[in-house]
């Protein structure tokens, strides 16, 4: 709209409103697939309005699509029929790595607009490995807009940055912890956009512009790029462990991107003055020098690590679901089932950009061959 924010996401070729055919039921937990001798049967749900759990069954010849992303893997790992060992293997999340935040030139102004806000650009760039010619793509985000705005997407990414790891893990146990932090962190943000304003305020007065003549606008980024090594989910507690930083390749090229492009970065806009700059770099280590990012590479691998919770792989292509090359009805089948089929990112390997386009690319695909394949039936 407007203001710059998504009133809608997806991509759909079916109309769920009117359609008589669908049933969207909302707050319901698929927990469970009963195959037998290869046939999804039926599917155990929990119905979190009703408290209860129900059983749907499904009618002969039917399929079973699951289009749930990350949680897909798992729920073919709680099936006992299942024994493909490539199930929930070879997953990879975007490593994303907060870059510092600039103030925009007042000239420069009139380029920035409410969408700039939420809806990112990126670029692309290339580094080195540290293994020979070796090379890796990584992308940078940036986000700029008024600070009174920008502020509730800055603060979003580092209530998620911010906490020690420890922390984040008892946050996702404890809810009442994660009121307290992300509360704290955006009261701290506010009383320091409060006092940006009223200095940028005084300066407008003193130099006879008036008070709030000025707004102020800034500018950050994010750099992101795929690990070196492949996670897995693990088989208890559904765990999933990523292989952030386990190699020497990750921190090589995390250190070599930041320090190749913070000289551009600078170019957006001027760093924030020495005590808004100091409390920054107190709380986050983020760099503002060539000098400083190798510090801030090996704290945010050992204490502040942050995925751009992109889950991809687990039920790849070729490996847990057919391709669909010699049988399109049989294109996201699972291999060992007649009628699964998975239509997610779960399905290849993580995409340098654009996972969301991805996702939905596959989900056309699977639907579109499984449609063709029926009419043609």
């Amino acid at each position: 709209d407007q203001f710059g924010m998504r009133t809608n996401s997806g991509v759909s070729l079916i109309d769920w409103h009117r359609d008589k055919r669908i049933e969207i039921k909302c707050r319901n937990k698929v927990e469970k697939l009963n195959i037998l001798n290869g046939t999804c049967n039926s599917v155990d749900v929990f119905d979190a309005e009703k408290n209860c759990k129900e059983t749907y069954s499904i009618k002969s010849g039917g399929r079973f699509v699951l289009c749930c992303g990350s949680a897909s893997p798992r729920l073919l790992m709680r099936s006992k029929e299942l024994t493909n060992e490539h199930i929930g293997k070879y997953v990879r999340d975007h490593i994303c790595m907060p870059l510092g935040i600039y103030v925009v030139a007042e000239d420069q102004h009139k380029l920035i607009g409410p969408m700039n806000n939420y809806e990112s650009i990126f670029a692309m760039a290339k580094t080195k490995t540290g293994e020979g010619d070796e090379t890796e793509f990584v992308s940078i985000d940036f986000f700029s807009g008024e600070l009174d705005r920008l502020i509730f997407l800055v603060s979003s990414l580092y209530l998620a940055y911010a906490p020690f790891n420890f922390l984040k893990r008892l946050m996702s146990t404890f809810p009442l912890l994660f009121t307290i932090l992300s509360n704290a962190i955006r009261v701290t943000l506010v009383v320091l956009v409060f006092l940006l304003n009223v200095l940028q305020g005084v300066k407008d007065v003193l130099t006879l512009r008036g008070w709030g003549a000025t707004k102020i606008k800034i500018t950050t980024s994010l750099l992101k790029f795929n690990t070196s090594y492949d996670g897995q989910y693990e088989d208890c507690k559904d765990a999933i462990t990523l292989g952030f930083f386990e190699d020497k390749k990750d921190f090589f090229i995390a250190e070599e991107a930041i320090k190749k492009n913070i000289s551009f970065l600078e170019s957006l806009g001027a760093k924030p003055f020495f005590l808004l700059r100091w409390a920054l770099q107190f709380l986050t280590k983020i760099p503002y020098k060539e000098t400083e990012v190798k510090k801030f590479v090996r704290n945010f691998s050992k204490n502040t690590l942050l995925s751009e919770q992109h889950l991809a792989g687990g039920c790849l292509f070729g490996k847990v679901i057919d391709k669909g090359e010699e049988d399109a009805s049989a294109a996201g089948r699972v291999f060992g089932t007649k009628n699964i089929h998975v239509a997610d990112l779960s399905t290849v390997p993580l995409p340098r950009v654009s996972t969301q386009m991805t996702a939905y690319m596959i989900g056309h695909h699977v639907g579109k061959q499984l449609f063709s394949s029926k009419k043609r039936d």
